[in-house]
């Protein structure tokens, strides 16, 4: 869980409140924490739209209206709280497709900046997707292709940043 994006602390606390804390007693709540958790996913993963900020703070209220227990009210009561005071975060998921905090995988892109980058391979070797493309540098010839990263292939594990010893990977 990443403290630093309000999205994915909200899918997380949802994920773990389905899973965990929710009595199920009350159709309204289990039916809108499940769908709560589907939009929440969807701005997590690159799909949200501004409708979706407004369907959660519906569902939201509702829950808290209709829900029998504590936990359903203060799962409702965490939503409207991180609707508020972090709707920048929520709007630069949607409108702009970046995670603030970095940690949304879904909308993380890793880059190869060709400047610092040394060729030496070893990105290559350790990612496990087959995301990176390229060439080692080999002295004698002019035409080398540069290591690049096919952004769709690429699961966000990171371990090619570990791997650069040139600092040549960044993540935007």
């Amino acid at each position: 869980m990443n403290e630093g994006c309000s999205v994915s602390l909200a899918t997380d606390f949802f994920k773990a409140f389905l899973a965990e804390k929710m009595c199920a007693k009350c159709l309204p709540c289990m039916l809108g924490s499940i769908e709560i958790l589907s939009l929440l996913e969807g701005i997590a993963g690159g799909r949200g739209r501004l409708k979706d900020i407004q369907s959660l703070n519906r569902l939201a209220g509702e829950i808290r209206e209709t829900a029998r227990c504590k936990l359903g009210k203060d799962a409702a009561d965490f939503l409207t709280s991180s609707l508020e005071g972090h709707r920048d975060g929520y709007l630069s998921h949607i409108e702009d497709g970046v995670c603030p905090g970095s940690c949304c995988e879904k909308m993380t892109t890793y880059v190869i900046d060709p400047v610092l980058c040394n060729a030496c391979g070893a990105c290559k070797d350790v990612c496990q997707e087959g995301a990176i493309i390229g060439e080692a540098l080999i002295p004698y010839l002019s035409d080398n292709r540069p290591m690049t990263i096919l952004s769709k292939r690429c699961n966000g594990c990171g371990a090619c940043i570990v791997t650069c010893i040139g600092g040549a990977i960044e993540i935007v």
